[in-house]
Formats: C-alpha cells, sequence, structure tokens
C-alpha cells in the first residue's frame, strides 16, 4: 500500500478489496477531522467542538488498527497530535455541556434560590466560555493541518497489510475488549473517578474499532455498537455531573462568595450532595450494566445463551 496519494483512493490494481475498503474508511475518517478543524475557528456552536472530538478518536482508532502498539514514531506523532487537539477543545466541550446541565437545573427548579442559584452559575459558565474558546483557537493555530492531512495520507498509503485485513482488525478489537474487561475488573475494586473515566475512555476505543467492522460489512457488529453507545451514555451522564460538581466547588471557594452569598451558596451545597448520592448510585447500575454486557459477548463468542455463561 505504498501508492501516492493525489486526493482519491489508490487504482484497484494495488488493494484487494478489503484493503481499499479499509482504506476509503481511513480516508473518510481523515477528510472528517480536517474538515472540522478550521471550522472551530470560525463557528462557536458546541456541535462543532463535540464532533471534532469524536472524529478525532475515530481517526485515531483507526490508525493504531494500521500501526498496533508499539507503533512507528511517526504514527505516535500524529495521534499525540490528535490527544493534544482533544485535550485543548475539552475545556469548551465541558463547559457546554454544564451549561446543558445548568439550564435543565433551572427549568426544574421549583424554589426561587435555588433557580438563581444555578442562574449565577450560568452566568459565570458564559463568562468563562468565550476566554476559554480565544484560548483553544490561540492553542490549535500552532497546528498546521494541510501538513497534518499530509503526513497522515503518506503514512497510511506506506501501511504494509496483510492481504486479509479482516483477522487484524479483529486482533485490534480483540485488544480493545482486554482493555475494557481490564478497566471494568478496576472500576469494581476502586470505584474512583479515575477509574471510571479509564472505563469510558477503554469503552470509546473499543466503539470505534467495532464501527469499523460494521462499516466494513458484519452486521452483527452493529448490536455490539448499540450496546456499548448504551454503557457510554450512562457512564457519560455520570461523568457530566461529577464534572459539574468540580466546578460548582470552585465556584463556591471564590473568595468572599460563601460570606457574601450564603443562600445561594446553601442551595447549591444542597443540590450538589443530591447530585453526589446520585451519581453514587448511578456508578453502582453501570458496573452492573457493563458486567452483564462483558458476560453477553463471552457468551456470544462461546456459542453459548448468556444465563449459561458464568
Amino acid at each position: 500500500m505504498n501508492q501516492p496519494m493525489n486526493g482519491s483512493t489508490p487504482n484497484a490494481p494495488s488493494l484487494n478489496a478489503s484493503e481499499k475498503r479499509l482504506f476509503e474508511l481511513s480516508q473518510k475518517r481523515l477528510e472528517k477531522f480536517a474538515s472540522l478543524f478550521p471550522r472551530v475557528f470560525i463557528r462557536n456552536d458546541p456541535e462543532t467542538i463535540h464532533d471534532a472530538r469524536v472524529w478525532s478518536r475515530r481517526l485515531q482508532q483507526i490508525l493504531r488498527v494500521y500501526f498496533p502498539k508499539p507503533a512507528i514514531k511517526k504514527c505516535r506523532k500524529l495521534i499525540r497530535t490528535l490527544r493534544r487537539v482533544r485535550r485543548a477543545l475539552g475545556t469548551c466541550r465541558n463547559l457546554d455541556v454544564m451549561a446543558d446541565l445548568i439550564r435543565e437545573k433551572i427549568d426544574g427548579a421549583s424554589n426561587p434560590v435555588v433557580r438563581d442559584a444555578w442562574d449565577r452559575l450560568k452566568v459565570h459558565i458564559q463568562e468563562k466560555r468565550e476566554p476559554a474558546l480565544g484560548g483553544i483557537r490561540e492553542e490549535l493555530s500552532q497546528y498546521d493541518i494541510v501538513d497534518f492531512v499530509n503526513r497522515t495520507e503518506a503514512l497510511l498509503c506506506s501501511a504494509k497489510l496483510p492481504e486479509d485485513m479482516e483477522p487484524t482488525l479483529l486482533e485490534a478489537i480483540t485488544q480493545a475488549i482486554r482493555d475494557w474487561h481490564e478497566a471494568i475488573d478496576n472500576a469494581k475494586q476502586n470505584q474512583e473517578p479515575e477509574q471510571l473515566h479509564a472505563l469510558r475512555i477503554a469503552g470509546k476505543r473499543l466503539r470505534y474499532r467495532v464501527e469499523l467492522l460494521a462499516e466494513l460489512g458484519e452486521s452483527s457488529a452493529k448490536e455490539q455498537i448499540k450496546a456499548l453507545r448504551t454503557l457510554q451514555d450512562q457512564l457519560g451522564q455520570w461523568h457530566d455531573r461529577h464534572v459539574l460538581s468540580q466546578f460548582v466547588g470552585k465556584f463556591l471557594g471564590q473568595r468572599d462568595f460563601l460570606a457574601n452569598h450564603p443562600d445561594l451558596s446553601r442551595a447549591l451545597l444542597v443540590e450538589m450532595e443530591r447530585e453526589r448520592r446520585r451519581n453514587d448510585t448511578a456508578v453502582s447500575n453501570i458496573l452492573k450494566s457493563a458486567e452483564k454486557l462483558r458476560d453477553s459477548w463471552v457468551a456470544a463468542e462461546a456459542n453459548l445463551p448468556p444465563e449459561n455463561s458464568k
């Protein structure tokens, strides 16, 4: 797979059918990420930031399929860039998610003091977002997206792939499953935010690799994606509430805020205690869902009904 790029898929004779399809999928992911990157500089809507992060993950996972660990230096550099971009965008993403949650809190608040407390926090987030977006744009301006695209295309074209890509992709998925299983066990043993976040990230990596299998025509993968998405939604909701609690803590820690606004501070502390209890319950449900999903996959691999998998 070493034919130069000219903006289109390499000629069919140089690639077999599975290679060609995988290469087309890699092009799709690269083009999508590359098209979203400049939009961050001219649009400030939450969807653009969210989509840029999602497609950076999808592109990263297909690079991992082409170049499993330990990856070559050129691949590591590209993945490092994707991670840095994603980390930079994460600041605004968290603010956007919190703004959505706070709007829900305001709409659902019957107590005027509670509503006022959440409204104060909403204004605070709005004030932080514009300078945060400016900082993100300044950081991302250091990256040459054209150079990134050229280097990624050159790397993909240089890849030495086996004639039958399916075993290679399945091995990449198997490794992601192992990592996901380990993350589940770690989260069960230590239900701290770091372990749950690690489970969330492991699930994303697995899901984006299984997506490749589905796009290559494996119909059974669609059900796996659906199940993973449901679990990831649960983890995402837990994560968003956790981030909101941290942000409220910093907000209340502002100089003299507690002394000057005792009623608002008390209202937010009560709300955060409610969110903490809600998250504690959510963690238990998430881990049960993760174990159930893992058991069903193990049973399917063994060609056994789920209830006989233990």
